[in-house]
């Protein structure tokens, strides 16, 4: 199994997002990202690719809005925004 992996984030009017669930092949994650950008009160739904437990190997793939995929240039929605390169990532020990 490869530690290369590709997450979903969901974005919300009135929240910065999270990682809502992780894929093992970017297809998958692609089309869960299309499907969610057209849910209710999800304005965006980004892929972002990472190694797991190497800091520095996360880099944008795609993102979504209305089920269709962006430019990644455009302007995106919200505050804080997972592939922009200025959110934060949060710490958690087990």
């Amino acid at each position: 199994m490869s530690d290369l992996v590709d997450s979903v984030h969901t974005t919300r009017p009135d929240d910065s997002g999270a990682v809502e669930i992780v894929f093992i092949s970017e297809r998958g994650a692609r089309a869960y990202a299309k499907d969610r950008s057209t849910d209710l009160r999800i304005p965006a739904a980004p892929v972002t690719r990472f190694v797991i437990g190497q800091l520095g190997t996360r880099h944008p793939v795609a993102w979504f809005v209305d089920g269709k995929e962006q430019p990644h240039r455009a302007a995106r929605p919200g505050k804080l925004y997972a592939t922009d390169g200025h959110a934060c990532a949060s710490r958690r020990d087990d």
